[in-house]
C-alpha cells in the first residue's frame, strides 16, 4: 500500500500568503499599484479642474473676435495625454497674456474648447487632433499654431506674428 507521507505540507506552504519573502515582494507590488492609482487620480482630477476652470462655464465658447482682438483658441479633450500635457503652459500664457496687445496691436484673448462636449465647434474649425491651437483675427481670418506646445514657443509666436 502507498504511503500518504509525501511532504505535502512544503507544496502548500508556497501557496500560503502570510511568510516568506514572495509574500512580501507581492505586498509590496499591491502597495505601489494602489498607489500608483491614486496618484493617476488626483493628477487627472486636477488636470481636468485646470481645464473647467479655463473654460466655458457650460457656455458655448466665444470664438469670433471683435474688433481690435485675437483668438487663441484651445481646442483639448481632456483624455488626451498631449493636452494634460500642454494644458499648464496654455494656462500660464493665458494667465500672462489675456488682454494684452501683441506687436500689431491686437488684445488677445485666449479661450479654451472641450472638443469632446462642443463637437460642432471642433468640426466647423477643422481640429483633427489634439492639442490644437488656433488663432483666430478679426477680420475672419484664422491660422493653426504649429510650433512646440510650451509656454516660451507659443508666447514668442504670439508677440512676434500678431
Amino acid at each position: 500500500m502507498p504511503s500518504n507521507n509525501n511532504k505535502s505540507s512544503s507544496s502548500n506552504s508556497s501557496l500560503s500568503f502570510g511568510k516568506g519573502k514572495h509574500s512580501m515582494a507581492a505586498l509590496a507590488l499591491v502597495v505601489i499599484i494602489i498607489a500608483i492609482g491614486f496618484a493617476y487620480y488626483f493628477v487627472y482630477k486636477k488636470n481636468r479642474e485646470g481645464f473647467a476652470a479655463g473654460g466655458s462655464d457650460g457656455q458655448v465658447p466665444n470664438l469670433t473676435a471683435a474688433s481690435g482682438e485675437c483668438v487663441v483658441a484651445l481646442f483639448y479633450a481632456d483624455w488626451c495625454p498631449h493636452c494634460v500635457a500642454f494644458k499648464p503652459d496654455f494656462m500660464s500664457a493665458k494667465s500672462d497674456m489675456d488682454g494684452k496687445k501683441t506687436k500689431s496691436g491686437k488684445s488677445l484673448r485666449f479661450v479654451l474648447v472641450d472638443c469632446v462636449e462642443y463637437k460642432d465647434l471642433s468640426k466647423k474649425y477643422e481640429v483633427s487632433g489634439y492639442p490644437t491651437v488656433k488663432i483666430l483675427n478679426d477680420d475672419g481670418s484664422s491660422s493653426e499654431y504649429s510650433g512646440q506646445r510650451n509656454y516660451d514657443d507659443l508666447s514668442k509666436y504670439l508677440t512676434s506674428n500678431n
